[in-house]
């Protein structure tokens, strides 16, 4: 008898310590299979809402550039211009952000449009570039005829973009214009917007690219 419940806290023990390796295993098990089917990080799919519309437009060394040139490569695109004094500068930092931490070897691309295509030339946007780093082999500063502009980032992107010039208030009110960023599939498919000025956001756009640059 006395034997029998000398015997009870170890088999009381015994049976706290499989339970808690059973509950361990469980977990591990549950992570795996989150991690590997369900979770990447992101908050939301990257279902396709978009599609980009067929565009030529010059980047910043007076090369035409069109939407066929981009296929079979992800690419990040936003709307910009070089006399914004602060949003601008904001979203171009953030642009060169991902620039430095997506390799050069990912099928990966960058596009800022002008929301002010008669004073960024080529050559204006060139210098824009350059002043902020860009990687001019991946990262392509587009300008052209105004009206072509507009029905890529506005009819094509969705991005909101108003020119202001003839009703603004003080110097730099010039333009009011989208801060996310668009990003677009191999395809050309339009798979999700990322606002650019906030670092979540920026967050969850890195993670979008890789997973789209593993796409096939």
């Amino acid at each position: 008898m006395n034997e029998t419940r000398a015997n009870q806290p170890s088999h009381k023990i015994e049976w706290l310590v499989w339970s808690a390796l059973a509950v361990t295993v469980i977990a591990i098990a549950a992570a795996f299979v989150w991690t590997r089917f369900y979770s990447d990080g992101l908050r939301k799919p990257l279902d396709v809402v978009g599609e980009v519309p067929p565009f030529t437009l010059t980047n910043q060394f007076g090369q035409p550039l069109s939407n066929t040139n981009l296929l079979g490569q992800v690419w990040v695109a936003d709307v910009i211009f070089s006399r914004c004094p602060v949003s601008c500068e904001r979203m171009t930092q953030r642009m060169l952000a991902l620039q430095q931490q997506l390799g050069a070897s990912l099928p990966v691309k960058f596009v800022s449009i002008t929301a002010d295509p008669d004073f960024d030339t080529p050559d204006v946007l060139k210098r824009y570039a350059a002043n902020h780093k860009a990687d001019l082999s991946r990262w392509h500063f587009l300008s052209g005829p105004k009206k072509q502009v507009y029905a890529l980032t506005v009819n094509g992107l969705k991005f909101v973009v108003l020119d202001k010039t003839e009703q603004r208030e003080t110097p730099d009110d010039l333009f009011v214009h989208s801060t996310q960023f668009a990003l677009v599939d191999k395809r050309g498919k339009i798979r999700g917007y990322f606002e650019g000025t906030e670092e979540e956001d920026r967050r969850q756009l890195l993670l979008a690219v890789k997973k789209l640059a593993r796409e096939k």
